[in-house]
C-alpha cells in the first residue's frame, strides 16, 4: 500500500475520532430540540440536513457547469469543423483564381457568405474577383460596405481605392488613400506611393511633390536610392508647370534648388539656362548652360548652344564660345565634336573634318563621328575615303552582325535561336527586315520649342 494511502486512512480514522467524541461530549446539547418555521426538530438533524443540503446543492451545481462545459465544448468543435471547411473552401477560391477560372470560384466564396457574412477573406476575395470580372461598381460597394463593418482593415481601403480607379473616380480614391494615411501613418507606405502615382498620372506635379515629402520624411529607409533620387524630377516637373505658366522667375528659383539638391540634374540647368534668357539675361543663361557641360560633359548643352545663336542667325557667336570651351575644358573631346558638326552645319567642311579626325582617334564608339567624315568625303568628292567611313559607322552600329531581333525584349543576335537568351521568349526571333514607316511630314527642327517663347 502505498504512503499515500496510509495517511489518507489514519486522516479519517482521525476526524472520525474527533467527530464521536465531539458527539459524546455534546450529546446532550445534540438531541435538544430546536424550533425552526414552526416545527421543532432535533439539532443534530438540522444539522445532517444543512449538510445534505449543501452536498446536494454542491452536485447539483457541479453537473449543470459539466453540462455548460459540454454543450460549449460540442458547439466549439461544430465551428472549428466549419471554420475549418471554409479554410478549405478558400484555399480552392484561391486556387481557382490563379488558374483563371474567377466565376466557379465566386461560386464558392457566395456559399461562404452564406454561412458567415462576416468572413472578412472571402469578403476580400470576392471583391478583387469582381474587379478582375469587369464588376468594379460591385466591387466598390463591398469594400465601402468591409470598410465600414471593419475600418482597422487597411487592406480593404486599399482594394478601395483601386476599385474606385477602376469606376473613374480617381478624386474619391485620393480621398481614400489620404484618409487611410492619416488614420494610419505607421503603413501608409503603400498610400503614399499610390497616391504619388496618382498625382503624377493626373500631373498634379506639386501633389505629387508633397506626397514624396511624406514619402521620405516617413519611409526613407525603406526607400530606394532612385525612388529617393525622384523628389529632383518631381520638384523640376513642378519648375517646368511654372514654365508652362510664364512665370518663368518662381520657375528658376525652383530649379536652383533642384541643382543644389542633385549638382548633375541636366534638364534642370537647360530649363534654368532657358528661364534666364527668356528673362533677358542671355549671359547669366549661357553661363549655366556652360556650367552643366562643365559638371556632367553631357553634349546636349553643347547642342543647345549651337541651335541657340543658330537660331537667332548669331553663328559666329557661337562658333567663338564653342571654340573657347574646345580649348579650355576638361571635356575637350565632346567640345570638338560638337564644334566639328557646327562647323559641318555652316559649310566649313575642311575644319570641322580636321576637328572630326583629331576627335576619331580618341573615341571608341561614335557612330555620327563617321557619317559626318563620310558625308563631308562624298562632298569632296573622295568617294573612297567616304566609303571607308561608311563601313566604320556600320562596324560602329553592329548591324552587319546583328541580323535577328527578339520581338519581346528587342535583343538582338546574329543568329537565329529558338529561344531568347535574354528574355526566355520562344519563337520571338525574327529576321531584321522592316519596310520604311517614317511620316511623309517635315522633319522637326533640331531646337526646341522653347525658342518660339523668344
Amino acid at each position: 500500500m502505498r504512503l499515500i494511502h496510509v495517511f489518507f486512512f489514519v486522516l479519517i480514522a482521525f476526524v472520525l475520532t474527533v467527530l464521536g467524541n465531539m458527539y459524546l461530549a455534546n450529546h446532550e446539547l445534540l438531541i435538544r430540540e430546536v424550533v425552526v418555521f414552526g416545527e421543532s426538530i432535533k439539532l443534530q438533524s438540522l444539522i445532517l440536513l444543512t449538510f445534505f443540503l449543501g452536498f446536494f446543492l454542491n452536485i447539483l451545481f457541479t453537473g449543470i457547469m459539466e453540462l455548460m462545459r459540454l454543450v460549449k465544448g460540442l458547439n466549439a468543435s461544430a465551428d472549428t469543423r466549419l471554420v475549418k471547411r471554409i479554410s478549405e473552401r478558400m484555399q480552392d477560391a484561391r486556387d481557382l483564381v490563379a488558374h483563371g477560372l474567377p466565376r466557379e470560384a465566386k461560386e464558392i466564396l457566395e456559399t461562404i457568405l452564406e454561412q458567415r457574412k462576416e468572413h472578412i477573406p472571402a469578403r476580400m476575395l470576392m471583391g478583387e474577383i469582381l474587379l478582375k470580372t469587369g464588376n468594379a461598381e460591385e466591387a466598390v460597394k463591398l469594400f465601402q460596405a468591409l470598410c465600414e463593418d471593419e475600418p482597422d482593415q487597411v487592406e480593404a481601403r486599399y482594394q478601395l481605392a483601386e476599385a474606385l480607379m477602376a469606376v473613374r473616380n480617381p478624386e474619391a480614391s485620393v480621398a481614400v488613400l489620404k484618409k487611410l494615411a492619416a488614420d494610419h501613418p505607421k503603413k501608409a507606405l503603400r498610400a503614399w506611393r499610390r497616391l504619388r502615382a496618382l498625382h503624377m498620372e493626373a500631373q498634379r506635379w506639386e501633389e505629387a511633390a508633397e506626397a514624396h515629402k511624406k514619402l521620405v520624411a516617413g519611409f526613407g529607409p525603406e526607400l530606394t536610392q532612385g525612388e529617393r533620387a525622384q523628389g529632383a524630377a518631381l520638384a523640376y516637373q513642378v519648375g517646368m508647370a511654372k514654365v508652362d505658366a510664364d512665370q518663368f522667375k518662381d520657375a528658376a528659383q525652383i530649379f536652383q534648388q533642384v541643382l543644389k539638391d542633385e549638382p548633375d540634374f541636366v534638364p534642370a540647368y537647360l530649363s534654368l539656362g532657358r528661364c534666364m534668357i527668356l528673362q533677358d539675361q542671355e549671359a547669366q543663361g549661357l553661363e549655366i548652360w556652360l556650367e552643366g557641360f562643365r559638371k556632367t560633359g553631357e553634349g546636349t548643352f553643347l547642342q543647345e548652344l549651337e541651335d541657340y545663336f543658330i537660331q537667332l542667325g548669331r553663328p559666329e557667336d557661337g562658333l567663338a564660345l564653342l571654340r573657347r570651351v574646345a580649348a579650355t575644358s576638361k571635356h575637350a573631346t565632346t567640345a570638338k565634336f560638337f564644334l566639328g558638326k557646327m562647323l559641318y552645319r555652316l559649310e566649313i567642311l575642311d575644319e570641322a573634318l580636321d576637328l572630326f579626325q583629331e576627335v576619331r582617334s580618341q573615341v571608341v564608339y561614335s557612330p555620327i563621328l563617321f557619317f559626318f567624315m563620310a558625308k563631308i568625303h562624298s562632298r569632296r568628292a573622295r568617294l573612297d575615303a567616304a566609303l571607308n567611313e561608311y563601313r566604320q559607322l556600320l562596324r560602329n552600329l553592329g548591324v552587319l552582325k546583328l541580323r535577328y531581333e527578339c520581338a519581346v525584349c528587342n535583343q538582338r543576335t546574329q543568329d537565329y535561336a529558338d529561344r531568347c537568351d535574354s528574355c526566355g521568349s520562344w519563337n520571338s526571333s525574327h529576321f531584321m527586315f522592316k519596310e520604311s514607316d517614317l511620316p511623309e511630314g517635315p522633319i522637326r527642327a533640331e531646337s526646341g520649342s522653347w525658342m518660339a517663347m523668344l
